[in-house]
């Protein structure tokens, strides 16, 4: 099962992906989104991922989801202050 929270805090100590809301600079109206996840796998290992930037956020967000599952990264911490997307669509 797959969380998705705006709480990281509920994420403990999990590895989780995160995922960023913003608007882009040359058009206020637009909303993309962006995911970035690293993770320590061991003391030589790292795991790292970035999505491109300028992606519709539903869009990325379905992305970001597919990412997870095939990994199986079972959180997404949604990092949107401004509240630019529904958390609704998310589920």
């Amino acid at each position: 099962m797959l969380t998705i929270t705006r709480d990281k805090a509920e994420l403990g100590s999990a590895p989780f992906i995160t995922f960023t809301v913003y608007r882009t600079h040359k058009d206020t109206m637009t909303v993309c989104g962006y995911h970035q996840f690293d993770h320590q796998v061991s003391e030589k290992e790292v795991m790292f991922r970035q999505t491109p930037f300028g992606i519709p956020v539903a869009q990325a967000f379905e992305e970001t989801r597919r990412y997870a599952e095939s990994k199986g990264i079972s959180a997404i911490w949604i990092d949107d202050p401004n509240r630019l997307f529904e958390l609704e669509q998310a589920r």
